[in-house]
């Protein structure tokens, strides 16, 4: 049986997509994965040993008015190159997982006849998932709250999560940062590329926070960029920090980790709940249909996170929020255990099922 995986860009595309090709492989499904020649998935699936293709596309939303023409442009030989890609490969099933890559090679699928699968990660559906929506066989959600989205049913089957990320141990997470487990650890990061505001803001809360070096310790992952003026800001507070423009392993960093600061996308999120790691979500305010700040108002609700809006940050409002959280203990503990009740650590397994009864037509 042969699968095309399509999408990516961004880590919260890969890395789910990631999780989920490794499930099949190990039920000896066939993976072709199908992306852009500029996201993150031309480095990360051939590494793995998965075939890569490209397909040439641009995003139409949140795009300048001549990017946005040009992106038209491009998508009648989008489809023509999906077309190609779908005869010359000949899978039994099609997997769109989020990025507007998903798009072509979806709608080529459903022209072909070829059972197609989509995944919406975030709680609030991208234009591209409700548009393939409607011809899909199979839409797979993250969120239980996403069914009144889709004028159709849907299955709930969470997003999917590496494993190495949810078998991390708190001991070894400890010993691979050289951290002291005695102290409390934030785990700060905004994503693949870091985040500048909140780069900023932990900088401006660190002098409020000198009081609580004795008992507090960072594990940062700032970006490229904010890398050297960040470990500068850690250097002047003196307290004990490990700060890293990007952290790899992220199954370590999670397990060390007592509290999370962090933006709100969909495999964040997915990652936090199977984790069980409470936060302070800061969502990007520039994310399409404001989906982060939807994301992480779910986990508000659930009881698991603490939200501040992009607007609002501050050092000191952050500083306030922090101090909070850590002088409760019992509290960070009752968060974590809200989490894992909203964590579908068998969102992997649960999509492969869905794809195999779809190649047999039994979905």
């Amino acid at each position: 049986m042969k699968v095309v995986l399509v999408g990516g860009g961004t880590g919260g595309h890969v890395f789910p997509a990631l999780a989920l090709a490794r499930e099949l492989r190990a039920r000896d499904v066939e993976i072709v994965m199908v992306g852009t020649e500029r996201g993150m998935e031309t480095g990360v699936f051939p590494r793995e040993g998965f075939p890569f293709a490209t397909i040439r596309v641009e995003g139409l939303k949140g795009v300048k008015i001549r990017s946005h023409a040009r992106s038209l442009a491009l998508l009648p030989k989008a489809l023509l190159q999906a077309l190609t890609l779908l005869h010359r490969h000949r899978p039994q099933v099609v997997v769109g997982v989020g990025g507007y890559g998903a798009g072509p090679v979806s709608m080529a699928a459903v022209l072909r006849r070829i059972p197609l699968l989509i995944h919406e990660q975030n709680l609030y559906p991208g234009l591209t998932n409700r548009v393939l929506a409607r011809m899909a066989d199979v839409v797979a959600v993250s969120f239980e709250e996403t069914q009144d989205f889709f004028g159709r049913r849907v299955v709930v089957t969470g997003n999917p999560v590496r494993r190495e990320v949810m078998e991390g141990e708190r001991r070894k997470g400890l010993e691979a940062f050289a951290l002291d487990p005695l102290k409390a650890t934030i785990l700060v990061f905004g994503g693949s590329q870091g985040a500048h505001r909140i780069n900023l803001a932990v900088g401006e809360a660190l002098p409020h926070l000198r009081p609580l070096r004795g008992r507090l310790q960072f594990l940062h992952a700032t970006g490229e960029r904010d890398y050297p003026e960040t470990e500068e800001g850690y250097r002047r507070w003196e307290g004990e920090a490990r700060v890293f423009p990007f952290i790899e392993d992220m199954a370590s960093a999670y397990a060390a980790a007592d509290l999370v600061i962090s933006r709100a996308g969909a495999t964040t999120v997915a990652e936090l709940t199977v984790v069980g790691k409470p936060a302070i979500l800061i969502p990007y305010p520039f994310a399409a249909n404001d989906h982060q700040r939807r994301n992480a108002e779910a986990l508000v609700k659930a009881g698991g996170c603490r939200m501040l809006l992009d607007r609002d940050l501050s050092g000191h409002r952050l500083a306030l929020e922090l101090q909070e959280l850590l002088d409760d203990p019992a509290r960070l503990v009752q968060m974590g255990a809200a989490l894992r009740q909203r964590g579908r650590p068998q969102a992997a397994e649960h999509m492969a099922d869905l794809i195999c009864a779809l190649a047999r037509g039994k979905a």
